[in-house]
This record gives structure tokens, sequence and C-alpha cells, in this order.
């Protein structure tokens, strides 16, 4: 495989994304808002800023008690980018596409989760060693998921692609 190619189709569809992010990004938050809210008590309430952005408000605080900054979701780009750019028919494509987000949406709802509970243990019992470790892995996994979830389904489809390319090519010129 070529390296230079794909990531000039990576780069292409990153830019592609940045254009439409204003739309994608909003929809995807309000996406997770719906999804994440019937896991968290009544005493926090979540909004969607017009940027995409979430900010959560506990009771009567006027400030935000979690804010997840639209910034966080542009792994979703990446996300995209290598999916489509993965060289591989397009039908596997859209599939592995599909995967990979509904794996990086699972951890943008667990860390959205997890994130308003590490808010409130800090005000009822104090952040552990664990909470500090999961508040960690949030704040790089917004990079770090999307590359790990084509790792895992994109690179595996690419892989499987070069052997039969490999076999096939050596059974033809027997």
């Amino acid at each position: 495989m070529r390296w230079l190619p794909f990531f000039a189709k990576v780069l292409i569809f990153v830019l592609v994304f940045a254009l439409t992010s204003p739309v994608i990004l909003p929809f995807y938050s309000g996406l997770q808002i719906g999804l994440v809210r019937p896991f968290v008590s009544s005493d926090f309430a979540l909004r969607l800023q017009p940027d995409g952005s979430i900010y959560v408000y506990y009771k009567n605080y006027s400030k935000p008690a979690v804010e997840r900054e639209v910034t966080s979701f542009n792994g979703l780009g990446l996300l995209m980018a290598l999916c489509l750019a993965t060289p591989i028919p397009w039908r596997r494509r859209w599939r592995l596409l599909g995967l990979s987000t509904l794996t990086l949406l699972g951890f943008h709802l667990i860390a959205l989760w997890g994130l308003i509970a590490i808010w409130n243990a800090m005000f009822t019992g104090g952040i552990n060693f664990t909470l500090r470790w999961a508040y960690m892995l949030i704040a790089s996994g917004d990079w770090l998921a999307p590359l790990a979830s084509w790792g895992l389904f994109g690179y595996a489809e690419m892989a499987q692609r070069i052997r039969s390319e490999k076999v096939g090519g050596t059974h033809a010129s027997v």
C-alpha cells in the first residue's frame, strides 16, 4: 500500500469535515445529550450550545459544571477521514465508518457521563486515583479513541486486503 495517497485522501476528508462541521457537530452533540440524559440525575441539566458544545448545569448554579467544547468532537472528523480514505471497497468503507462511529459515540457517551460523575464526586466525597485516571483517559481519548477505533476496524480491513492481494498475486503467477 502506498501511504502518501492514503494520507492525501485523509487530509482532503478532514478538510471536507471542517467545512461541514458547523452542521454535523451540533447534531452529533444533540444525539449525545439525548442518549445520556436518562442516565444523569435530575439535578443536572444538559444544554446544547449553538456551536455544538455541551454544557451541563447543576441545580441553580449559574456556571456550567461540565463543559464539553465542540472541539472535543473533532476526532469524529479524523475518524471519518480515516475510514473514507481506507483503500477497501466502498461498501466495506461504509460498514467500517458505521462501526467506528458507533464505537466513538459510545466512548463520547461514557465520557460525558463520566465527567458529570467526576464533577459530582468532587463535591460529595472527593476525587480518588481512579477518578483522576478516568479524567485523563477522557481528556486524551478525544483523539486517541478515533485512532483506536479505526485501528481496530480499519487497519484490520486493510491488512486483510493486502494479504488477499498477496495470496491472489501468487496464484495468478503460477
